[in-house]
């Protein structure tokens, strides 16, 4: 077991955990009601940890934490081909038509 990321966002280190889980990389969140109880008892700047099962997964996912959470590449605007509407990179199908977008 290694630490691969710490956040004091739960939410935040899920989407880690999430992205590491789409790339066949095992992890587990410890301590995760921790925060509950640091606040409870007037404790702040709690973090969360989120662990790898398997040590030598740690470069890896340490490149996808880098590229995927902490600095992610904006990606570019696209135009659907059924509707010729304009839809933000973040959109896998058009917001007008739902149609899905030929790159996914």
């Amino acid at each position: 077991m290694k630490l691969i990321y710490k956040h004091d966002n739960i939410a935040i280190l899920h989407s880690a955990k999430n992205v590491l889980a789409l790339n066949d990389i095992e992890s587990f969140v410890k301590d995760e009601h921790g925060s509950t109880m640091s606040a409870r008892f007037g404790i702040s700047n709690m973090f969360h940890e989120l662990w790898l099962t398997h040590d030598q997964d740690f470069e890896k996912a340490s490149t996808i934490i880098e590229n995927e959470i902490e600095n992610p590449e904006p990606k570019a605007s696209w135009v659907c081909v059924e509707c010729n509407e304009e839809n933000d990179g973040s959109f896998d199908a058009c917001w007008n038509c739902q149609n899905v977008h030929a790159s996914k």
